[in-house]
């Protein structure tokens, strides 16, 4: 017995040594991977400075843990090992020589051994053994029944958590690492008259001191605070200090009043959270922006707390304060969280989250080094002004950069410093779906929904679905879905090539159809035409629209003239001159310009044989005539017969850029233009492959240019004022970025329909006359003044407001 206790006040120790709470060291010892289950515990016991590991520098987790073993991580955990080393020499016991290597520490620690003279050093200690120890040093020394009684108090009390053996297993050096890091969780235990009573102290108290802080800020979260440290406010003291961070994360208890515990040396090894009283608001709003900054909620009731009395603020993951971000123009609505660390019902640190522009959909993968992330809505950039990389805090699914991939949904959000400079970008990403069959689609009177695998969706894809289809789509932080990924969609409305016809009775008509895919259908037909009751034959080879009746067999309601009701116009007789521009998408047919898309029905007429076929728009490069078109009001090209569809290739690629300068470089050879301009939602320069005679300064000249880049040296050959500008008011809401098009009004033309040209730009004069970039959402005023900007094709390639 007496054998036993000395043992039990040698753990109490060892577990002090051995603990570690899980939050996320990584160990150095060469064969203790990150993921073990015992990695954070062995790692602690490392950051103590109780343990070195073996001379070879493992730490060998597999191995049982020797009563030699126990003795010396004791002797460590009460700082005796320079005593240890002036021990070594004899022992008492008549198996421990002088030479043993943990003589020194036997000696210091003088245990009992066995009845025998002996010691037996390299005893292993079993499961139950090891729990019995490990209750005693929380101080629960009652006569528990072996070995059942002493598992089940240890699994009552919480030691057990993440280790569960047999009673007569033997324990490992990692489980044992476990055991001891849920100790370290627990009170210590005493006995007042008799009955267990919670001291209030945790174990770790013993090798470590609680101070309480206040985390104010991460290294990632201010540029006051190095690498590897913290930005806390000490609560006793009454002032901001910087500390290690050592191997723990920090970032879950910003803002809040928490004591942490460190080591002598100065290094945290647990962060315990205290009382912090948090109140939240999502869709919040602020009011009074450029004062006190009010919040409200949701519904528009005033919360009583102002942004101006909060000295922390996180906005958006960067700290800051509400002076900043008071001359700054910030988001519509915020998701707030106000937190109060001393109970006085007054906050003390808020964290605030606003998204300059909503979500939008990534078209592709961020690479490293990218200067903006692509998406259908334009780029945003992750550069400022001078091309330097903005510091980002990445959050959601993914919380790399890197790790943003196409088809993810980002939110972004900026970030401001305490002086009120942007520092960097706040990205939200989603990385969620939905797959399966439509089951229902509804519209509740405002809002339009679909219903996938029993649950409902807000529909914001832009897109009609029925019931039936098959879908991927791709939701938003909110679970509503944003963008159709893929899957089968039924269409309602179809066209086709008649290859010929018959009316009659419903019993005999039919009509033989060159259907998109390239296949040849002959339908039954109802043989009403533009919706009348008049019986009549279809000419041949006529480009139609039609629907399919619900079975799939009848072809109802053919159109071969214009639809009024859809905005829709089918023009069976084109005449004028005509070209195709399958890299901008475009047909010509006389002075007007139609647009291309990848769903598109493009038929070919063959004259040399007098044959039709379908054609895919990658194909063509050129065209000798179009026959027959079908278009909406926008001039967005339903289905289009093309005559004599040939191939051709080119060197050269036309984009539209908005030059923000412009200026003649003169080398030992020669002299050229260098020309930075927007294009595709960043700042690029290019090099021109002559003097190109244009001047432009940061704050005068600045225009729209066509420029002609080779595709090949990537030099520009051209550059071309942008001749087609339409001066015009236009609404935000009127911008519809899914379907690329935009609708404006001009004093002298009255309504104007527009596509926008890919990558199309959004710029904003400063008020010292330079130009920014921006995004349809900062263009102000409802209605806005805007000067429109077409490319060679009629497309908005720039919106200037």
């Amino acid at each position: 017995m007496k054998n036993l206790k000395k043992l039990i006040a040698v753990v109490l120790t060892f577990t002090l040594v051995f603990s570690a709470m899980a939050v996320g060291f990584a160990g150095t010892f060469s064969d203790v991977s990150d993921s073990a289950p015992y990695a954070s515990a062995v790692a602690r016991l490392q950051s103590l400075g109780l343990v070195s590991g073996m001379p070879d520098g493992t730490y060998q987790p597999d191995g049982a843990v020797t009563r030699a073993q126990m003795i010396a991580f004791v002797n460590a955990a009460e700082g005796l090992q320079d005593a240890a080393k002036l021990a070594v020499g004899p022992t008492k016991f008549s198996d421990v020589p002088a030479s043993y290597w943990a003589s020194g520490d036997i000696n210091i620690a003088d245990p009992s051994g066995y009845p025998d003279g002996t010691f037996k050093p390299n005893n292993t200690v079993t499961y139950p053994e090891a729990l019995a120890l490990i209750l005693r040093a929380l101080g629960y020394t009652a006569d528990y029944s072996w070995p059942y009684g002493v598992i089940a108090k240890a699994t009552n009390v919480g030691i057990t958590n993440g280790v569960t053996l047999s009673a007569n297993a033997t324990i490992t050096r990692g489980q044992m690492a476990m055991l001891v890091n849920n100790a370290l969780d627990l009170d210590i235990n005493k006995y007042v008259d008799g009955a267990e009573s919670d001291t209030g102290k945790k174990l770790i108290t013993k090798v470590a001191t609680p101070t309480e802080y206040i985390v104010l800020a991460t290294a990632d979260q201010t540029s006051d605070v190095a690498a590897g440290n913290v930005e806390l406010y000490d609560v006793s003291a009454g002032k901001e200090v910087v500390k290690s961070a050592g191997n723990i994360d920090f970032t879950p208890y910003v803002g809040e009043d928490v004591n942490v515990y460190f080591t002598s040396t100065g290094t945290p090894v647990l962060v315990e959270e205290n009382t912090n009283n948090t109140k939240t608001y999502t869709d919040a709003t602020i009011k009074n922006v450029t004062t006190t900054g009010d919040v409200y909620d949701s519904d528009g009731n005033a919360t009583n707390v102002s942004l101006k009395n909060i000295q922390y603020i996180l906005y958006n993951g960067y700290l800051t304060n509400w002076n900043a971000l008071k001359t700054k123009t910030l988001p519509a609505s915020f998701d707030v969280k106000f937190i109060d660390n001393n109970g006085d019902k007054t906050y003390d640190y808020a964290v605030v989250t606003g998204y300059d522009y909503a979500a939008k959909f990534v078209t592709a993968n961020v690479v490293s080094g990218a200067k903006y992330i692509a998406t259908d809505n334009g780029n945003y950039t992750l550069v400022d002004s001078s091309g330097n990389a903005y510091h980002y805090t990445v959050t959601g699914d993914v919380s790399k950069l890197t790790d943003i991939k196409a088809n993810d949904v980002v939110y972004y959000g900026k970030q401001y410093d305490a002086d009120g400079n942007q520092v960097g970008v706040y990205l939200y990403v989603v990385r969620q779906t939905v797959s399966g069959t439509v089951q229902a689609t509804y519209n509740d009177g405002s809002t339009n929904y679909i219903t996938i695998n029993g649950k409902d969706y807000e529909n914001l894809t832009g897109k009609t679905f029925s019931a039936g289809d098959t879908v991927t789509l791709a939701l938003d932080k909110d679970g509503n879905a944003l963008r159709y990924l893929s899957g089968s969609i039924t269409t309602t409305s179809n066209y086709a090539l008649v290859l010929d016809s018959v009316y009659g009775s419903a019993l005999t008509a039919k009509v033989k159809l060159l259907l998109p895919d390239g296949t040849t259908t002959t339908y039954n037909w109802d043989d009403t035409l533009n919706g009348s009751t008049a019986n009549r034959n279809i000419t041949a080879n006529g480009l139609v629209r039609y629907e399919l009746s619900s079975d799939k067999t009848v072809v109802e309601n053919v159109y071969d003239t214009d639809i009024p009701s859809d905005g829709i116009k089918i023009n069976n007789s084109v005449t004028g001159a005509t070209s195709i521009n399958t890299t901008a998408k475009t047909i010509a047919i006389g002075s007007t310009t139609y647009y291309l898309n990848d769903n598109t029905v493009i038929y070919n007429y063959n004259s040399t044989d007098d044959s039709y076929s379908v054609v895919k728009l990658a194909d063509i490069n050129s065209i000798s005539g179009v026959l027959k078109i079908a278009y909406d009001q926008y001039n967005n090209v339903e289905a289009v017969v093309l005559k004599d569809a040939s191939y051709s290739s080119t060197d050269t690629t036309d984009v539209v850029g908005f030059v923000t300068k412009a200026y003649k470089v003169t080398t030992s050879d020669s002299s050229f233009t260098r020309i930075t301009a927007f294009v595709n939602g960043q700042s690029v320069t290019y090099d021109a492959t002559k003097d190109l005679g244009l001047t432009i300064t940061s704050t005068s000249g600045n225009a729209p240019y066509t420029l002609t880049v080779d595709n090949n040296t990537g030099k520009v050959t051209n550059a071309v004022p942008v001749s087609s500008v339409v001066t015009a008011t236009v609404y935000t809401s009127n911008i519809n970025t899914v379907n690329m098009t935009l609708k404006a009004e001009s004093a002298s033309n009255g309504q104007l329909y527009y596509q926008l040209a890919p990558g199309y730009e959004v710029v904003h004069q400063n008020s010292d006359s330079t130009y920014s970039l921006k995004y349809v959402s900062d263009i102000t005023g409802n209605p806005a003044s805007v000067t429109l900007y077409l490319d060679a094709n009629g497309r908005v390639a720039v919106i200037k407001y």
